[in-house]
């Protein structure tokens, strides 16, 4: 233990390394034992970090709780983090006019997503902020006084609440919310206790700061490398989104207390499957998260108005990594957070697929930078060598909020998948159980970059991402509770909550309708591999206008049982991307591309802050035809506003102008939308059937909360280069269990498909087989009683070595009679042959009979086949004539 004293407000960082074993490191107040940071990973490296006042003294402790690590080395530093220099409030102002909501919006404060008919809300930051808008002549109601103060209130609320109950009904009974090392302890615990069903696993990659990224592993005989299909369950890829890894991790208490219970449906599963959980992707961004809203007041999670949540409280509001601003290969949480901009990347914008296009930017201070390139975060990175090493079925990777199941495509320009009837019909299935929407991605707005529209059309793995509650990065934690039970309104009477859903998910997996499935026989011990390498493309274009791609590899193993038998659940060996066939030669170029502009009110849209909303007052509406007839090819229209900075919020939603009248109101459903808040660009892809030559349509603006006016283009693109579907082979190798390749094979596999192979043989070492290739009594001539006849017998050697000196066995099959056992030789090559025989006198034998040759029969040669020694030939003695 060691005793310290921070030097001034900020972050302390704990770090601590051991030789070996298994460490913790806790920091805590000196006063008053309670805790300021912790960690609890699974080796012998640990950083704690968490949030310090000036002066304040605290004891770091370490625990060793295995390994003979006699001492570890222990470093404490700490990091300034400039406090706000005067409270935040939470005002209303009166705006009766689109008069002055403009007047307002001028004035440069702090506007909020949160608006109503005649009123808008923003966050003064001090005494500067507040006389700005007195002198400016507005009326305005202080809605929160001190927003750290109401924080404050809210967590002391939220800590009566979770007193006075003992545990919830949530499977772990949890009752608040983890912090970064209750994950590490949790996980650890659940392995050591349940050695042979749970066991803990270290992805590869360590983060920006250092921390790695931890899991567990949940099914029998966990240790073995087995065949199961694989369900992959992940949380917090979002920093602020803590339900997500809540979730996650009670998933995993949901299989092992129901196995341990005996209940029938988990047994079941919990034997046929292999579940990952992974609760906390990105363990850096987490822990700065989670920390801060501890020391601000919402630990306890936060409701209310999200963008004054994120203003007000920019750490505990981080969504992204913590790379620094620059792109450089580092990182660190402590740097500067704006609430609305900070540094970082976006790990749900960051994976290999279609990277670097819609919905994701490459701003490094936007809230969905993609990064520098893909699959350039380690957290990413982790997650890519999970999938592509495991054979994972089913994925889910939990968000917050929206109630929403999504599934690919993230961009319409995709198109449909391959696999969309079974698709669907999980994500259907799952959102009748917690009362969500079953949407494509691109349906909510276009996305690139994210995990599912990688895994997916890479490996045909099912994956989802669920939208945890309707509002609120981190609500309440009886919020948490609702959500994984269905008892929220959106669950209604007959859904039973993500528990359900999940349950709906690992199902899936185990249906080996719904993947595919190699069968038969091996070497016991023998290790098979299933690789596939391919190229992956993104969204970016190298200058002849094809997408740059990058190598993508799928390498899975699985050791075969003792039984020699073995059953491995895999995908399908074509990947859905190339499945089908794509694109089409262009009739003629594209259109130029079209212009519009747009503004706020009083010349525009008044901000109503409702995406929703049908008053023609709150939005804008801009007709376009695309044009045909005129010898051009227009197979995409991809329509795009842009405004000057974060602090506007714009939203679009693109109808069919049916009636041909240039405004939006009337027209029914939007056919395209994009609302992604928090921007400063919405963007949205029409292709067919939406998209028709000469086809009216009309481009709704909304002014959720926007003060700047926009520009929007409408580019138009020709059809993508004719690609036909294509077929894929897995490559399938046996190896012994040292590395050495003993066969190789192509293995063509479709969905739903099962394929049965013997590699016995082919997965054997050299190993002779000697094998009765030909028996012949009498030259094939008949036999009559009283003859003494030649009973002819071929060994061959249809092994891979060389055999040593064996016998060959002659004998009557019915009465068990041994006709002669002779040497077949000294030795037999592989492929080569002897001739070996008997004579058979038949003077007391009458009838048919079954002569058996046996090659190796007194068991001196090791054998590839065992079994396959022994042939059999039928023979009638006819008796003399006369008798």
């Amino acid at each position: 233990m060691r005793a310290v004293r921070a030097p001034s407000r900020g972050l302390v960082q704990a770090r601590l390394a051991a030789a070996a074993g298994d460490w913790d490191l806790g920091v805590f107040d000196a006063k008053t034992r309670e805790r300021v940071a912790g960690s609890a990973h699974f080796g012998s490296r640990e950083l704690a970090e968490g949030f310090v006042g000036k002066g304040q003294r605290l004891l770091v402790q370490a625990c060793r709780l295995s390994g003979r690590a006699a001492s570890a080395r222990l470093s404490v530093d700490f990091e300034v983090v400039k406090p706000a220099a005067e409270k935040s409030q939470l005002v209303r102002v009166s705006t009766p006019t689109r008069a002055a909501i403009r007047k307002l919006t001028s004035l440069g404060l702090d506007l909020t997503e949160h608006g109503g008919n005649g009123f808008r809300e923003l966050v003064l930051h001090g005494a500067a902020d507040a006389r700005k808008l007195g002198q400016a002549g507005f009326i305005s109601v202080v809605r929160v006084s001190d927003l750290a103060a109401r924080s404050r209130a809210d967590r002391r609320a939220d800590r009566t609440y979770a007193r006075s109950i003992v545990q919830s009904s949530l499977p772990s009974g949890r009752t608040t919310y983890r912090h970064l090392d209750d994950y590490g302890s949790e996980m650890k615990q659940l392995a050591q206790a349940n050695p042979t069903l749970v066991k803990t696993i270290t992805l590869p990659n360590t983060t920006w700061e250092g921390r790695p990224v931890e899991g567990i592993e949940i099914t029998t005989n966990v240790n073995e490398r087995d065949g199961k299909p694989v369900f992959l369950q992940m949380g917090v890829h979002h920093a602020r989104e803590w339900p997500s890894g809540e979730h996650a991790l009670e998933w995993a208490y949901e299989l092992v207390n129901g196995y341990l219970a005996g209940n029938p449906r988990v047994t079941s599963l919990v034997n046929a499957t292999r579940t990952i959980v992974i609760p906390v992707v990105n363990p850096d961004g987490f822990n700065i998260s989670r920390e801060a809203g501890e020391l601000g007041g919402g630990g306890q999670g936060r409701d209310g108005n999200e963008t004054v949540n994120i203003v007000g409280h920019p750490y505990e509001y981080r969504r992204k990594n913590c790379r620094f601003a620059d792109d450089s290969p580092a990182g660190n949480c402590a740097q500067p957070a704006l609430g609305l901009a900070a540094a970082g990347v976006d790990p749900n914008r960051n994976y290999g697929g279609f990277w670097g296009g819609a919905g994701a930017s490459s701003d490094p201070l936007n809230e969905t930078y993609r990064g520098p390139g893909p699959f350039s975060e380690p957290e990413t990175q982790n997650v890519r060598h999970v999938v592509s090493t495991r054979q994972v079925t089913t994925l889910i990777t939990n968000h917050t909020f929206s109630n929403l199941v999504l599934r690919a495509p993230g961009v319409a320009t995709q198109g449909t998948s391959p696999d969309e009837a079974i698709y669907k019909a999980l994500g259907d299935a799952m959102a009748a159980e917690n009362g969500y929407a079953s949407l494509y991605g691109y349906e909510l707005y276009d996305t690139t970059g994210t995990t599912e529209d990688w895994s997916y059309w890479s490996t045909g793995g099912l994956g989802f991402t669920f939208e945890i509650g309707p509002s609120n990065f981190h609500p309440p934690y009886a919020q948490v509770v609702a959500e994984y039970e269905g008892t929220t309104a959106a669950a209604g009477r007959k859904g039973k909550g993500n528990r359900e859903a999940y349950f709906k998910a690992q199902e899936n997996t185990a249906d080996a309708d719904k993947h595919s499935v190699i069968a038969g026989f091996a070497p016991a011990g023998a290790v098979l591999r299933l690789t596939k390498s391919f190229q992956t493309p993104t969204s970016q274009r190298n200058p002849d206008g094809s997408y740059v791609t990058f190598s993508d590899t799928l390498e899975t193993t699985t050791v075969v049982p003792v039984s020699t038998q073995f059953e491995w659940h895999v995908n399908p060996s074509t990947r859905p991307l190339v499945a089908q066939t794509r694109g089409r030669v262009a009739a003629g170029p594209p259109s130029p591309t079209q212009s519009f502009v747009g503004a706020p009110a009083p010349s525009g849209a008044a901000a109503c802050g409702d995406f929703e909303t049908e008053d023609p007052a709150c939005f804008n509406d801009h007709a376009f035809t695309v044009p045909g007839g005129d010898g051009s090819d227009n197979a995409k229209a991809i329509i795009r506003i842009e405004w000057p900075t974060l602090a506007s919020d714009w939203d679009m939603k693109v109808y069919r102008d049916a009636n041909g009248d240039g405004f939006s109101v009337g027209e029914g459903q939007p056919i395209a939308t994009s609302g992604q808040g928090l921007t400063d660009f919405e963007q949205a892809t029409l292709v067919a059937p939406a998209l028709v030559p000469g086809g009216r349509y009309v481009i709704r603006v909304v002014n959720f909360a926007a003060a700047e006016p926009y520009d929007g283009t409408i580019t138009f693109e020709g059809p993508e280069p004719y690609q036909a579907a294509q077929t894929e082979s897995w490559t399938l190798r046996c190896e012994s269990p040292e590395g050495t390749v003993r066969s190789t094979a192509a293995i063509t596999i479709a969905r739903g498909e099962r394929q049965s192979l013997d590699l016995r043989r082919a997965c054997s070492p050299p190993t002779p087989d000697l094998q009765v290739t030909s028996l012949v009594v009498n030259n094939n001539r008949s036999v009559r009683q009283g003859d003494k006849v030649t009973v002819k017998a071929t060994v061959t050697n249809t092994g891979t070595a060389t055999a040593g000196a064996s016998t060959t066995a002659f004998r009557i099959v019915e009465s068990g009679q041994v006709l002669g056992t002779v040497p077949t030789t000294g030795s037999l090559a592989q492929g080569a042959s002897t001739t070996v025989s008997v004579l058979w006198d038949t003077r007391s034998v009458k009838g048919t009979y079954t002569v058996r040759a046996t090659a190796d029969s007194a068991g001196q040669v090791t054998e590839l086949d065992e079994t396959n020694n022994a042939r059999d030939v039928t023979v009638t003695v006819q008796g003399n004539r006369g008798k």
